[in-house]
């Protein structure tokens, strides 16, 4: 006998026939009713198959070999999406770790149930985030137009994104029109080794985040500069319009206004105030229209490449590099906005489970609570527990106080 396999009661409209009452009653952990610990209780019979020999005949309530219903595997799943781990192993009285195999088997069902993923795509936006100290990360793709996650996988690199492109069809790689992202070499070569039609777009957002970070590091130099010349009023200045220069001016404080207006003055070249003119002429230039933009960006290309400000220099070669790539993100409107916003929600759930033994689970989590999956399993008002009508069980009660962890 092996145990786990399952056998197909109606394969090719044939039932098998039973081959004897397997090892007796088994039990299946069911969702607690009140403070009683519940678990469905029904006999196991073997079956003989002429594909797969004698196997263990299917439930309808639980997956082959797991001794939990999949309505117990749903509500975990989708706590685990709302609270902390502390939270779901309390409430449900199973271990931490078993919770991450459950939600990896859920959204493995889900993602069975559905359409491909991967058909349709034509705009997915690629980046990656930390999920644990010592720089490791893994790597999100989003789909655009449906708005919802389609891949996630340990690491970074060109090697990583090739494993994506790898798993699509030359026709869907084919229908893959824009990619968006940051200015990272890696996706440039990846994505012209497999989609050589596809547009890559930098995405406003870290357009604008390059500057501001040339930003931060000339006033971080002129700060230093300042107080090796023992200049405590401008180093003070240098102190006070960290997140003034940095920040829209329509969203300063009115502490951060003033300090702002004394800008022009604060060192005696004037670098700073230069380099925050720069900052806002290129934010702005990427919401004008396509024409007028080309215009200004060749204007704060001349600008800052005359600036002699070494940060700014040296971002103007990468912006020159990138001038053809950053006009397309113009035109088509597309944002890596949405992308930051699912890595936002990543790290919430990292905070909230205190971190993950496992990646295999992190990622189990982010397709289980991505926006293409069906609302069942974040919701427990729709766990399809009618659906589920079991035509023999015993209900086994316990009091919660004699519950273990499983």
């Amino acid at each position: 006998m092996q145990e786990g396999r399952v056998a197909l009661l109606a394969l090719r409209a044939q039932i098998c026939p039973k081959y004897d009452d397997g090892g007796g009653e088994r039990r299946w952990r069911r969702q607690d009713f009140g403070c009683y610990r519940v678990e469905l209780v029904g006999p196991a019979p073997r079956v003989e198959c002429r594909v797969h020999g004698v196997v263990v005949s299917r439930v309808p309530w639980a997956e082959p070999g797991i001794r939990f219903t999949r309505d117990f595997e749903m509500e975990c799943t989708w706590l685990m999406t709302v609270a902390n781990r502390k939270t779901v192993s309390g409430f449900l009285h199973v271990a931490w770790r078993t919770a991450g195999d459950i939600a990896g088997r859920v959204a493995g069902r889900l993602e069975s149930g559905m359409p491909c993923m991967f058909d349709g795509l034509t705009a997915i936006g690629v980046d990656e985030t930390s999920h644990r100290k010592g720089h490791t990360y893994i790597t999100v793709v989003v789909d655009h137009e449906r708005k919802r996650v389609i891949w996630a996988h340990d690491g970074y690199g060109k090697q990583v994104l090739d494993l994506f492109f790898e798993e699509l069809t030359p026709e869907q790689r084919a229908s893959i029109r824009i990619v968006t992202g940051d200015g990272a070499r890696w996706i440039d070569s990846s994505v012209a080794g497999y989609c050589p039609n596809a547009e890559r777009v930098p995405d406003s957002f870290h357009i604008v985040s390059w500057m501001t970070d040339c930003l931060d590091r000339v006033r971080k130099r002129l700060w230093n500069q300042a107080r090796r010349a023992k200049d405590k009023t401008a180093a003070e200045a240098m102190k006070g319009l960290k997140y003034a220069v940095l920040r829209n001016p329509g969203d300063l404080a009115e502490r951060q206004s003033t300090a702002l207006a004394t800008l022009a003055g604060v060192d005696p070249k004037g670098q700073l105030y230069r380099s925050w003119q720069l900052k806002e002429l290129l934010r702005t230039l990427l919401h004008q229209p396509a024409g007028q933009a080309e215009g200004e960006l060749k204007r704060w290309i001349n600008w800052a490449s005359h600036s002699r400000i070494p940060e700014i220099v040296e971002l103007c070669r990468k912006i020159r590099r990138c001038r053809d790539d950053i006009l397309r993100t113009i035109r088509p409107g597309h944002s890596n906005a949405r992308l930051e916003a699912f890595n936002n929600r990543i790290k919430v759930t990292i905070r909230m489970a205190y971190g993950f033994h496992h990646v295999d689970n992190l990622i189990a989590m982010i397709n289980s609570d991505a926006p293409a999956y069906p609302s069942d399993c974040r919701s427990p008002s729709s766990n399809p527990r009618k659906q589920q009508k079991p035509h023999f069980f015993i209900a086994s009660t316990c009091s919660s106080t004699d519950m273990d962890a499983v």
